[in-house]
């Protein structure tokens, strides 16, 4: 899909690694996964444990519970950010709506990358907390 200086421009507007610095983000590219699904493939099953960040380079997802679709998320939206670093059991199951590429970035890569970058972490913080101030935490 894009090279290494057009991830790092997708990821620069992206609300939790705006703060980042070039190199820490291109630190990130290089540590992720590089994934795409087929148009309805399962990304994340329902009831699992996830340990990944997911960040929408190109394609939407739905995010579903038992009662229907609950969330969409589209290009440069991202999704598993509240459990990456704490791994906890989601209620919901996340499909690709159509072809769909995503960067993966695994809970203990993205603990190596904030050693190396806090820069990292303070994005993450301040979106988190700026989503419990607004009571919008959900556990996806």
């Amino acid at each position: 899909m894009a090279n290494t200086f057009e991830k790092v421009l997708i990821l620069k507007n992206i609300s939790i690694f705006e703060e980042s610095s070039e190199m820490a983000l291109s630190d990130l590219i290089a540590v992720a996964e590089e994934k795409t699904y087929k148009a309805g493939e399962e990304i994340i099953p329902s009831g699992i444990e996830n340990t990944f960040l997911y960040i929408i380079l190109s394609g939407s997802v739905h995010c579903t519970d038992k009662e229907g679709i609950v969330t969409e998320f589209g290009p440069r939206q991202y999704f598993g950010e509240t459990t990456v670093l704490c791994p906890a059991v989601i209620p919901y199951e996340i499909r690709a709506n159509d072809k769909t590429t995503v960067l993966r970035i695994s809970g203990n890569r993205l603990y190596q990358m904030i050693a190396l970058h806090p820069s990292i972490a303070h994005g993450f913080i301040g979106e988190l907390s700026r989503r419990l101030r607004q009571g919008h935490l959900k556990n996806i």
